[in-house]
């Protein structure tokens, strides 16, 4: 039975440099890679699955002790949504990953009714990154019948812009495979995507554009975490996921909490 769930993770995940799997009985082995414990590897120079999580206020209390256990290498934190609501979870989560040893991002929930300035503000005036934080996420998957997309997309890149000025790192936009069909397809090609698509096929996306992680299933179960929950693979090494987070100097510079947008003049472009 293991076999055959190892067989068929490496074929769901065999592509774009994600997994490297040369046979059966590569898959099956097991060890420690030296850059993260919390990875599998299956030998000295091939590693898989960098896996994580994405929780919010429906996971409920999480045991992150438990979780740090089950190779969860990061995770996503829901922080805030629209221009009202905070997780009541939130500031909870975001101590715990860091206590043990989990690289953790936040991310805001968009409501494309709500004024974006007040968006921008709810998150930036809740969240502070630390050095070898991920980078922010805005989750973009609801739309509203007053808001045409050509509005909504407008909105997204003011708080996306505003969002990089504050922080100085270019924030990530999660959404649904349909989703990014119908309205962000080649919109956003300065800004890597996250995928949820709930399929053994990989997200398919525009050609100017990039994704780094996959949200694989909702359905997922973690010891420490007593409901389903997300399970999310990066595109790529664990030590690749470390430059894509928040580096000391930044990290160490301050925020213009007040006027976020007053900065992008001075902010010179990310890879």
């Amino acid at each position: 039975m293991m076999l055959r769930l190892l067989f068929s993770a490496c074929r769901r995940l065999a592509f774009s440099g994600l997994l490297v799997c040369s046979s059966i009985a590569v898959a099956t082995a097991s060890g420690t890679d030296n850059n993260n414990p919390k990875a599998t590897s299956t030998s000295s120079n091939t590693t898989i699955l960098v896996k994580g999580i994405d929780v919010s206020r429906w996971q409920s209390e999480i045991n992150w002790t438990m979780v740090s256990q089950s190779e969860v290498s990061f995770s996503f934190i829901k922080a805030t949504e629209g221009n009202y609501r905070l997780d009541p979870f939130f500031a909870r989560n975001w101590e715990e990953t860091k206590r043990h040893g989990i690289k953790r991002g936040a991310y805001h929930f968009y409501k494309p009714e709500s004024p974006v300035q007040e968006q921008i503000k709810l998150f930036t005036s809740t969240v502070t990154l630390e050095a070898g934080d991920l980078p922010p996420v805005l989750d973009l998957e609801v739309t509203d019948r007053t808001v045409s997309p050509e509005q909504l997309r407008k909105d997204v890149r003011t708080w996306l812009e505003a969002v990089t000025a504050h922080y100085g790192v270019r924030p990530i936009i999660y959404t649904g495979q349909n989703y990014y069909r119908r309205y962000l397809k080649g919109h956003f090609p300065e800004y890597h995507f996250w995928i949820a698509r709930y399929s053994d096929v990989k997200p398919e996306i525009h050609h100017t554009d990039s994704w780094m992680f996959w949200q694989f299933t909702d359905r997922g179960s973690i010891a420490g975490i007593n409901s389903a929950v997300d399970i999310n693979f990066f595109a790529g090494s664990f030590e690749q996921l470390g430059q894509l987070c928040v580096p000391e100097f930044m990290a160490n510079s301050r925020y213009d909490r007040e006027s976020p947008l007053s900065q992008l003049k001075h902010l010179q472009p990310l890879p």
